[in-house]
């Protein structure tokens, strides 16, 4: 792979963006997923964009339903001692309920290993950790003390990335996999 850049980089959309996280959806990392990538947008070879993922039958991808305002996620080059590079990706999100059903996927949540997908409030589907995944660094409960204390499970997933978290061309790519009951971390 040459390390040069192959194409200008600009501003084209004229549009408003939203910061924030909208959805964030989780794979278990051993269901092995087959990502289908297509060309991106300008037509080109380059950063090919997933247009489809399909898991083997009896796994699915997992929505996670968390306080409004909580999640946000990171893609971050590191560098080592040696001037080796790799990225981080990083996903952050609370859950309010302390429930049995939250109870019942904390083990997992703590102990597993995942692929993300977030959908930030503009629209834009990224997935995180398919590489190599990603695992808990932090799975937290803190019940505040006031009355209008954020209160909840904090959980941050991290893992080391041979790439950028790659685009899906939108969310509809995950509507045909993911099931029809909500499950919440």
């Amino acid at each position: 792979m040459s390390c040069k850049l192959t194409a200008n980089i600009r501003k084209e959309n004229c549009q408003y963006q939203v910061a924030g996280v909208k959805a964030v959806y989780l794979i278990n990392y051993d269901a092995n997923p087959t990502f289908t990538f297509e060309k991106a947008p300008d037509g080109s070879d380059d950063n090919k964009i997933i247009s489809k993922i399909e898991l083997a039958s009896g796994d699915s991808i997992y929505k996670v339903n968390f306080v409004e305002g909580t999640a946000s996620w990171s893609d971050e080059l590191a560098v080592n001692g040696n001037g080796g590079k790799y990225r981080t990706h990083t996903v952050n999100f609370t859950v309010s309920e302390y429930d049995y059903n939250t109870m019942n996927q904390g083990d997992a949540l703590s102990l597993g290993k995942f692929m993300a997908i977030v959908v930030d409030k503009s629209g834009r589907a990224v997935v995180l950790g398919r590489n190599n995944g990603l695992s808990a660094t932090s799975f937290n409960y803190a019940s505040g003390a006031g009355d209008a204390d954020a209160n909840g499970w904090t959980t941050v997933l991290a893992g080391t990335e041979i790439e950028i978290g790659k685009l899906l061309k939108d969310e509809s790519v995950i509507t045909p996999v993911a099931p029809e009951v909500v499950v919440t971390p």
